[in-house]
């Protein structure tokens, strides 16, 4: 700075010096230039920086001789408004400057709408620096959305614009808050006083759902579902009685809040005919779960239908392989009963079976396997071993899955083949799929299927539904053939 004062006293000197030659503009314009002249030298000799400048979750860095930083964020077309907030950080070697935008908070409480500009991240700070008290059933709703308290305030709160780079991150939006009080109201069920709450939600339909209170088909609310709720509001519930209707042909279920059964019956348009009556009268009360009967008088003809589900048997078959199975499929029947049936006054009288026949005759599914071989603890013929493994042997049927029987992949293995005699299941890194084996004490069988519980040196032995298992599980040596 002494070398800066010297050039200001040099000039200052300089324009004294002429000052009998210049006019008073001519001495303005000197003093200017000494101004000019300082300025120039003091930036010249002011340190470079380097300023990292971050906005709207960007950065661009700098080099600059500037040491005021609002000059500095003018200088790189940063736009600060009011509320922003401007941070300078420490960034080691070089100087951050970050700029947070403030949003525009738009308020309505108690009736009253304000704005104000905030950084606050969630709907719990917002309105604590608003100074907004949430208790009891008060609600808050975000741009007309029903939010929770520790929900964050969207938009998020971005950093300020930088020019050049940023301009599409710009956010001007208000966002707006609503703070719901609740209301106190009370629910009447029947005549009697049932709850006493208070809710913040708008609609009795949302009121009642928010207390646990159910509506039933046929019940009356009043207000409407869709009223307003209002303080101190009476919501009047009346409870429909549900009534079932044996018609001749079809049974139906009313929900109904007439006083008798001839009033239920009309108002759901069912006519009763001429010739049948109505049990319990007309004129009977209606009481919740009841059964009402319409029945006509005269003769009728009635036709039983017993569906009679077919069995599956299991038979052994020395055609088949180890593995293999067959299926001779069987089918349900219905047995069909006709019977004459006289009414007395509504009443059975009379009811004689004039006809008993099947439509069709059950069949059973018969399921043949193979049958099991090598039972003794003979050996195979060593020829045909190729390796002996000492494993842990437990037994399995198609039941043991867990499965229905109707479930088209019952009883099915990993390989698609019928679990049945010969079928054993392995770990496929242990025994390969497809090797051929010999178990002392349960037969020949062939690698065929995988199991969750069948890990390392455990296998599996196979044995169709219907059959008694013999097998006790434990360590035993196998054998691998050829």
């Amino acid at each position: 700075m002494r070398f800066v004062s010297g050039i200001t006293a040099a000039l200052v000197e300089h324009a004294g010096t002429h000052a009998p030659f210049l006019g008073r503009h001519s001495r303005h314009f000197a003093l200017l230039a000494v101004i000019a002249g300082v300025s120039v030298f003091g930036y010249v000799l002011l340190p470079q920086r380097t300023v990292q400048v971050q906005a709207d979750g960007r950065q661009f860095t700098f080099e600059t001789r500037l040491s005021n930083d609002a000059a500095v964020l003018q200088n790189a077309g940063v736009d600060v408004r009011r509320g922003d907030r401007v941070t300078l950080l420490d960034g080691g070697t070089f100087d951050v400057i970050r700029v947070d935008r403030a949003h525009m908070a738009q308020l309505l409480v108690d009736g009253v709408a304000y704005e104000m500009l905030t950084h606050a991240v969630t709907i719990d700070q917002l309105l604590s620096e608003a100074g907004v008290a949430i208790t009891g059933r008060d609600s808050v709703l975000q741009n007309g959305v029903l939010v929770s308290m520790n929900a964050p305030v969207e938009p998020q709160v971005l950093l300020a614009t930088t020019q050049g780079f940023a301009d599409e991150g710009r956010d001007d939006s208000i966002i707006s808050f609503e703070v719901r009080r609740a209301l106190p109201y009370t629910v009447v069920v029947d005549g009697a006083e049932r709850v006493a709450s208070t809710t913040s939600r708008p609609t009795v339909a949302q009121a009642l759902r928010e207390a646990g209170i159910v509506v039933g088909p046929g019940d009356r609310v009043l207000p409407d579902m869709q009223a307003a709720i209002e303080a101190e509001t009476s919501i009047e519930i009346r409870r429909a009685r549900a009534v079932t209707v044996a018609l001749p042909d079809d049974h139906v279920t009313l929900y109904t809040l007439e006083r008798t059964v001839g009033d239920t019956l009309a108002a759901a348009g069912i006519t009763v005919p001429s010739d049948s009556f109505v049990e319990p009268s007309l004129d009977a009360e209606v009481i919740d779960g009841m059964s009402v009967r319409v029945v006509q008088l005269g003769e009728g003809n009635e036709v039983e239908r017993e569906h009679v589900e077919h069995s599956t048997v299991y038979r052994s078959d020395s055609s088949l392989g180890p593995g293999e199975t067959r299926t001779v499929a069987g089918n349900d029947g219905v047995r069909v009963r006709r019977y004459a049936i006289g009414y007395v006054n509504g009443v059975e009288a009379s009811r004689e079976l004039v006809e008993e026949y099947w439509e069709p005759e059950p069949a059973d599914t018969v399921i043949y396997y193979p049958i099991q071989t090598g039972r003794s603890d003979s050996q195979p013929d060593s020829a045909a071993v190729a390796q002996t493994l000492h494993v842990y042997a437990t037994w399995y049927n198609p039941a043991s899955s867990g499965r229905a029987a109707s479930d088209p992949a019952y009883g099915r293995t990993a390989t698609g083949v019928q679990v049945t005699y010969g079928v054993i299941a392995v770990d496929p890194n242990v025994i390969p799929l497809g090797t051929r084996l010999f178990v002392p004490g349960y037969g020949y069988g062939i690698a065929a299927d995988t199991g969750g519980a069948v890990k390392g040196y455990i296998i599996d032995l196979g044995y169709p539904d219907g059959v008694d298992v013999d097998w006790r599980s434990g360590w035993i040596d196998i054998y691998i053939l050829e």
